[in-house]
């Protein structure tokens, strides 16, 4: 109804149409299911606005047809959105603006042709009327619907004060009596810092607040404030296209203003959960390097403190078997002589692999049948035999380190190869020699492999069959190897043994140990 009031001079429509912007606010609050019932009302409500402004129900249907096209075509263009149609990226705004200005530009030529056709007015300066003033109570009005959920930061009172005692100057040397129109491009100056300054909703009320401003400033001629109307035709059509250019401006600025501000909070956010995660990383990789020592502490310590009982154990074993014994007797004394050396060469290992060592030519086959003889009692004792095959290679390394590791591996496998076959076979691949030791036993777990060379650690399967032994056998054992450039390596499927894999720098013909 105000807005019918503001009837141009010569014009069939008004100056600015409100109304077209409350329609547009309306049907994009309605549920996407409610939109029909929107655009009915819309039919009715700016049908009956004409009419009661004395206008003639024919012309006033038409008015109120052309007002739902538009609102519909609004609708069409925004489309479909699950998550429903907010202005939070450029693209949307671009996509709103576009919109807006597609609705209102079926509205200014179907207003046009009506005009012409009932009331015989000017074709051109309908339309321009028309879709500018729609466009921007559109975008001014209609886009209040659709902004994203209210900022954290709210604009501050002194803030406002300061900006609001710009505009109104600037309005007064633009719009105001005595004015200069060819100056409004200040005001663009006024809005570019509301929309880079205040939250969405904040920056398009007042770019709402100066365009009806500016309206009510045109509207006073000579600065009276009376409301008279300028006789001129060329007023109408320059304001609405500057209140027009208006919204297109503020929407564009503005939300590119809080996309860029949400990005920089996402990438913010981001940085916290990357710096987060870094330092809980770092915590772990301490506390883990923490465990580490402490567990290299503890393993140095009791090989200390495991050697002089061991001594004690050796030489007491040697004088009992320097005694007149029988043989379950010698026997007994033995297999005691043979555990304290294997758990000599354990501590030993322990302690000399964290000491540098110097690398020297090994001959593979030999070592293998060293370490095949000093496990063949036990290996028979569980029933099990080891076999090698001659290879003829030589490997570059440490010969104590090299034995003290395959005599870990094949410890290993004699323990858990009962009533079968321990393989101990040569290869070369590449630059490196592989030993492997491969038994027919239980086989790992894929959780055991993954622990198998943690130190202390003792998987299942060792635990079921009351094997002995602490734990530190395959760790020490890939320390001496990858401490003369070469690593251990274990494979195995649950129930068919396990295949370990002594990988050495290989070396070429020559001297051998």
């Amino acid at each position: 109804m105000i807005g019918l009031t503001l009837q141009a001079p010569g014009l069939p429509i008004a100056w600015w149409w409100p109304a077209a912007g409350a329609s547009a606010w309306f049907a994009l609050r309605a549920k996407p299911g409610e939109r029909r019932w929107a655009l009915l009302a819309t039919f009715v409500a700016t049908s009956a606005s004409n009419a009661l402004v004395g206008r003639p129900w024919s012309v006033a249907l038409l008015y109120g047809f052309c007002n739902t096209i538009e609102i519909a075509v609004l609708l069409s263009v925004l489309g479909r959105h699950d998550d429903g149609f907010r202005l939070t990226t450029l693209t949307r705004a671009v996509r709103f603006v576009a919109a807006s200005l597609a609705g209102a530009a079926v509205l200014g030529l179907t207003i046009a042709t009506a005009g012409v056709l009932l009331v015989g007015s000017s074709f051109l300066p309908v339309a321009i009327v028309g879709f500018a003033s729609h466009s921007s109570a559109t975008m001014l009005i209609g886009a209040l619907a659709v902004v994203p959920p209210r900022e954290t930061r709210t604009p501050q009172a002194g803030e406002l004060a300061v900006h609001a005692a710009v505009t109104v100057p600037t309005l007064l040397l633009t719009f105001g009596p005595g004015g200069a129109t060819n100056l409004s491009f200040l005001v663009f100056a006024v809005l570019a810092a509301g929309c880079l300054r205040f939250p969405l909703r904040t920056a398009i009320l007042q770019s709402l607040i100066i365009s009806i401003a500016a309206l009510l400033l045109a509207l006073t001629a000579g600065g009276s404030f009376g409301f008279d109307l300028a006789a001129s035709r060329i007023a109408p059509v320059d304001l609405v296209i500057f209140m027009s250019t208006v919204g297109v401006f503020t929407l564009l600025v503005s939300v590119a203003r809080y996309e860029s501000r949400m990005n920089a909070k996402l990438a913010l956010r981001a940085a916290e959960d990357v710096a987060q995660a870094e330092r809980a990383r770092v915590a772990a990789l301490a506390a883990q390097l923490e465990l580490q020592r402490q567990r290299e502490d503890f393993a140095t310590t009791t090989s200390h403190e495991l050697r002089t009982p061991l001594t004690n154990i050796v030489g007491y074993s040697d004088l009992l078997l320097g005694t007149d014994l029988d043989d379950q007797q010698r026997g007994w004394i033995a297999k005691v002589r043979r555990g304290a050396d294997r758990l000599t060469t354990l501590v030993d290992g322990l302690i000399e692999s964290r000491e540098a060592s110097t690398s020297d030519a090994v001959a593979v086959d030999p070592l293998m049948e060293r370490v095949r003889d000093a496990f063949a009692t036990d290996a028979a004792a569980r029933h099990a035999s080891i076999v090698t095959a001659t290879s003829g290679l030589v490997a570059r390394a440490a010969p104590l380190d090299v034995e003290r590791a395959l005599t870990y591996l094949v410890s290993n496998a004699v323990t858990f190869a009962e009533n079968g076959t321990i393989a101990v076979t040569a290869s070369r691949i590449d630059g490196d020699v592989w030993i492997t030791v491969t038994d027919d036993g239980p086989g790992m777990s894929p959780t055991t492999l993954q622990h198998a060379f943690d130190r202390f650690y003792r998987g299942p399967e060792a635990e079921g069959r009351g094997a002995g032994g602490l734990g530190l056998g395959l760790g020490s054992a890939r320390d001496l190897a990858r401490r003369n450039g070469g690593d251990v390596t274990l494979s195995s499927d649950v129930g068919h043994g396990v295949s370990a894999a002594l990988r050495l720098p290989a070396l070429t013909d020559g001297g051998a140990a």
